[in-house]
């Protein structure tokens, strides 16, 4: 029992290594059972850090995991997306790594990845992230460089404050249920992209859709499809806000996040392959829960009134 006690105490943070390294909710939760497993065989009387210790261990499974997925990522059908999991709003704070920030991870190789998150994100020293990884102190800091001036050079300025993406997000909805093309058009950035994640299990654009014109165009033909086969939720997952589709069956069947820059949406990330779903299932508790609402459509026509009255005439 206090084994079990010990573990638990830190399962929040172990959660955290695996699912940060990896970007899957489904293996994290398998590399927690899995560290569970060797921690009950450890003579835990020679154990001095338990946290430190359970940390190791779990930053191991999760690179060697991370190293097998990164290889099968190479013949994934369709844009490759992170796996979302639902979030209070009171969750979200400075320590959280956003939607946007886990797909920027993505592209960074198994190494720089690891390497980055465990010094950056949870401050292990170089010699134990040597160790993790198989290489050498001096090499491992070498990496973190190469991690750095990567994630540098692509990080775009997201909009870090997640009311008034919440805010751009509900009007881009209500302009999508009213296939609003004007207001469409204000919202999305001339050079905006649609990513849709459906891994080859269900239907979903196979390429990036890049381009205003292209993604409205995109827009309005699924619209119809999602509002006869969905019942849309809003909810928040990794620091961000999103909208959730749930088929008639109960089952989730998407859940779309926005990223944006200064009032307007430069990118639309679309995950709908089931698999990435998991942490979605359960409606009815997360709605017991307070992890998701329905939209409150008199708020949402006001704004979208509000938008035709300010906009009128331009």
């Amino acid at each position: 029992m206090e084994n079990l006690q010990s573990f638990l105490e830190w399962k929040p943070y172990l959660f955290s290594i695996a699912y940060r390294i990896t970007g899957s909710y489904a293996d994290a939760e398998d590399i927690l059972q899995e560290s569970y497993l060797r921690w009950l065989s450890v003579d835990h009387t020679k154990v001095e850090n338990p946290k430190a210790y359970l940390g190791s261990i779990i930053a191991r499974l999760a690179f060697d995991l991370l190293k097998k997925a990164s290889r099968k990522r190479e013949t994934y059908i369709g844009p490759y997306l992170p796996e979302p999991i639902p979030e209070f709003t009171s969750d979200i704070d400075d320590e959280k790594i956003n939607f946007a920030f886990l797909v920027l991870l993505e592209t960074l190789n198994p190494f720089e990845r690891a390497v980055f998150l465990l010094r950056e994100s949870f401050g292990f020293e170089f010699e134990l992230i040597s160790k993790i990884i198989g290489k050498s102190p001096e090499y491992t800091r070498k990496i973190l460089s190469r991690a750095k001036q990567a994630l540098k050079e692509r990080r775009k300025k997201f909009d870090p404050d997640p009311k008034h993406q919440e805010k751009i997000l509900m009007e881009f909805s209500l302009a999508c249920i009213k296939q609003d093309t004007k207001s469409l058009s204000q919202l999305l950035k001339e050079d905006v992209v649609a990513y849709s994640d459906g891994g080859g299990k269900v239907h979903a654009a196979r390429i990036p859709i890049p381009g205003i014109i292209r993604v409205i165009t995109f827009l309005k033909q699924t619209i119809k499809k999602v509002s006869d086969s969905s019942t849309v939720y809003f909810g928040y997952a990794n620091g961000s806000p999103v909208t959730i589709g749930y088929g008639k069956d109960g089952f989730p069947n998407f859940v779309q996040f926005i990223l944006i820059e200064g009032n307007q949406i430069s990118e639309i990330l679309t995950i709908t392959n089931p698999d990435k779903l998991k942490g979605f299932q359960n409606k009815d508790q997360l709605i017991k829960l307070g992890y998701i609402r329905k939209p409150n459509y008199f708020h949402l026509v006001y704004l979208w009134i509000k938008n035709k009255i300010l906009n009128f005439g331009k």
